[in-house]
């Protein structure tokens, strides 16, 4: 296949414009950093264990932004009000399923209840799937989703 004279010649100046940049310590600084930045939200994909935590991910319209989630705490059976318990941005951001956010809110209750049960619920819907709940046990014993 044969390139036409004009794509040969963007070619192969974007080849020159490559070469001058590898040449310096600069220039590969500034080729690591966007290569960094084009790879990071591959982590989403790859090594995400929290579906909900979407921070540094290509997912611009998802509809994981529209799921609902309805974090349930229990202290030794007792339900937990999280309201009076936790501020609103904690608790707005559990309702989103944020694994972190929810665990640091039980460790908080760990804290503050030794030797009780702290267990979790988080039952989450979807637009695009089936509904999924996660925890069902003591935070405490076992301190991760």
């Amino acid at each position: 296949m044969k390139l036409s004279r004009r794509i040969r010649a963007q070619l192969s100046a974007a080849d020159h414009h490559l070469r001058a940049l590898t040449r310096s310590w600069r220039g590969r600084f500034i080729l690591a950093f966007v290569a960094l930045q084009l790879a990071l939200p591959l982590l989403y994909y790859v090594a995400r264990r929290d579906p909900h935590d979407e921070r540094f991910a290509w997912r611009m319209f998802s509809p994981m932004r529209m799921a609902q989630c309805s974090p349930r705490f229990e202290i030794d059976g007792r339900p937990v009000n999280l309201y009076s318990r936790f501020h609103e941005a904690w608790v707005t951001t559990a309702q989103r399923g944020r694994f972190d956010v929810i665990e640091a809110m039980g460790a908080v209750l760990c804290r503050e209840h030794p030797g009780k049960a702290v267990n979790v619920w988080l039952s989450c819907t979807y637009i695009d799937r089936d509904p999924t709940t996660w925890g069902g046990h003591d935070l405490c014993a076992s301190p991760r989703l």
